[in-house]
Formats: structure tokens, sequence, C-alpha cells
């Protein structure tokens, strides 16, 4: 984000719980599993939550880290601060400070993914873990502060540009998932609020997902990168 314009204002997500009568259920499905079964086993010493929004997943990661650090441009209410970020200048720590960086759907709403990258980059120790999950379909959302959106090939061009290993990277969902998350995203954005709708949307999104994969067309790209020992 490049200002804290209409900051105040945003809805965030500040937990994991779910319900099939959400709309978002298709999406965070995915997100919430993967967090658990790839990200938290390779979380360790200070995690760096770098783009912290409502940071649903600190209560996952604070019982496998040493320490839990949230970094923003602005509080979400009710979720307080450890670094208040300024936009575009470096993260008030020292090279090599954390042992893993958690970054959630926060780099579409970095002007300049490059230099985010690089200091991930900068701020990861050597045996440290980049967990990163970015949007490549998804609707307009934190407006105007959305600037991008990334296929499999862009994602990992721009880690390993940054001097990144990518280590492991997989879709959220196939078409079906994807088409039934857009369903339910328009509705919501229409304010057609059916939580019986959304159950059955969620539920037969996600039968046909798992019964025709297609990981072509993707909601996200779930990552998890390492720092190339050639690099530094």
């Amino acid at each position: 984000m490049d200002n804290q314009t209409s900051i105040d204002d945003l809805v965030r997500r500040c937990n994991m719980q779910l319900s099939d009568r959400d709309h978002h259920y298709i999406v965070l499905s995915f997100l919430h599993a993967w967090m658990i079964s790839r990200a938290l086993p390779v979380a360790h010493g200070t995690l760096l939550d770098f783009g912290a929004g409502g940071q649903p997943y600190r209560e996952l990661f604070e019982t496998k880290v040493a320490r839990y650090v949230a970094a923003d441009i602005a509080p979400t209410p009710g979720r307080a601060l450890d670094i208040t970020l300024k936009v575009g200048q470096p993260v008030p720590l020292a090279n090599g400070a954390v042992n893993t960086i958690l970054s959630s759907q926060t780099l579409e709403h970095v002007p300049d993914p490059n230099f985010y990258l690089q200091e991930c980059r900068r701020l990861l120790a050597p045996d440290g873990f980049l967990i990163l999950t970015a949007p490549m379909q998804w609707r307009h959302h934190e407006t105007p502060h959305d600037y991008l959106r990334f296929t499999r090939f862009g994602i990992t061009a721009l880690l390993q540009r940054a001097g990144f290993v990518v280590d492991h990277l997989e879709g959220t969902g196939g078409v079906f998932a994807l088409l039934g998350q857009i369903l339910l995203n328009t509705l919501c954005e229409r304010r057609v609020h059916r939580p019986w709708l959304f159950r059955v949307i969620n539920r037969v999104a996600l039968w046909l997902d798992r019964r025709y994969p297609d990981p072509e067309d993707t909601i996200n790209w779930m990552c998890i990168a390492h720092v190339a020992k050639d690099v530094g």
C-alpha cells in the first residue's frame, strides 16, 4: 500500500475459524490446511509476519516459534503491531534478524514487489524460510491499493531474482474451486447474503474440484522458499 488512506475502514480476518456458510470458505479452507501441513513445520526461531493485517495465523504460529513479530503500515483494531512500517522504507531490523517470514496475501498490495522480496532476503537468516501466499485470480480488494496478480512462472521468477530457491509451490484449488469462489464473491458484493446458498456452493464447488482437478486455473499460489546459498 502506498499510504494509509482508508486503512481504518478495512475489515480483516483475525482468526482461523472456518464455516462452510462463509463466502470465503473455499479459499480459506485451502489456505488454512496448507498453513498447518506445509508452512507450520518449517517455521522456527523469530517469525516476522510481514504485512500482518488481522494476523489470522498468529495463534497457530506462536505455538511453534520463539517469537512472533507483527509488522504492517497500520494496525487492525484489536491487533497490536510490533513494528509499524513506512512505505518504501526498509524494515527497522538488522540483516538476518529473523528465521521465518510469513507473507500471507500481501504481495499483491505492494507496488514494488522486487523491493519487498529483497527485504525478505535481507531479513532472513541463512537457515530461514519464506512462507508466501499470493493470488493468481481474485477480484479487486482493499482498493485502490491492489496492484498485482501472479502466474506460477511470474512468482517463481520474482523469488529467484530476489535470491530465493523455491522449495514448494502449489495452487489453492483448481478450476471448480476458482469458479465457486468467483460466484460467492460476486453474490457477496451484490449483498446477496444467504448462508444456506453459500454452503451449497462451497460444498458443490469443492466436490467438483476434487472430482475433476485442473490446477492450471487457481485462486492463489502457496509457496515456501529459502535463501539461495550462493547469494550474498
